[in-house]
């Protein structure tokens, strides 16, 4: 038989898991409105950043942040969607995830454009009632690049988009 504090708990997982959904669309939709206040909100201090397609790594929100300002400029468009995924919440108060991603960007300066597909790894952990990311570990799969321009903004689609 199941007892009350056992649904309590099975309820509280759930509405856990509801709102991590919730913090990873944030993280895309201010990563695409370049909202970098709203993106600094919701990293921890000590946050990571792994790419392990180029094999960088960024240490630090503000570090972070900084990369991805000097990266996602005013002139690149970006859509991010992620799909097709799964939490797991732990009962320490912190929770793993992964998540499939299909991005497009677009460099109106440069011209170039890329189309991506990858994977998220993410770690989270709640403080004080509310989730943060600890750590996102990105591994893309696929990636194609348009020119719109010249044959020389391929160079300069992949140095814009792949950190």
């Amino acid at each position: 038989m199941t007892t009350m504090e056992e649904l309590e708990r099975r309820i509280e997982k759930l509405e856990d898991m509801r709102a991590i959904e919730r913090l990873q669309a944030q993280y895309w939709d201010f990563l695409d409105a370049k909202d970098w206040d709203g993106l600094a909100g919701i990293l921890v201090d000590d946050f990571a950043f792994i790419n392990n397609t180029t094999g960088g790594r960024y240490e630090g929100r503000d570090g972070m942040l900084a990369t991805m300002q000097g990266k996602f400029t005013e002139n690149v468009t970006s859509s991010h969607q992620g799909h097709h995924h799964w939490i797991e919440v732990n009962d320490d108060g912190t929770a793993i995830s992964h998540w499939s991603l299909e991005d497009d960007l677009y460099d109106a300066e440069n011209g170039g454009e890329f189309f991506g597909r990858a994977h998220y790894d993410n770690r989270y952990v709640k403080i004080d009632g509310r989730w943060y990311f600890t750590e996102m570990s990105l591994t893309y799969l696929r990636g194609e690049a348009e020119i719109k321009k010249r044959y020389e903004d391929t160079a300069n689609a992949y140095k814009v988009f792949m950190m």
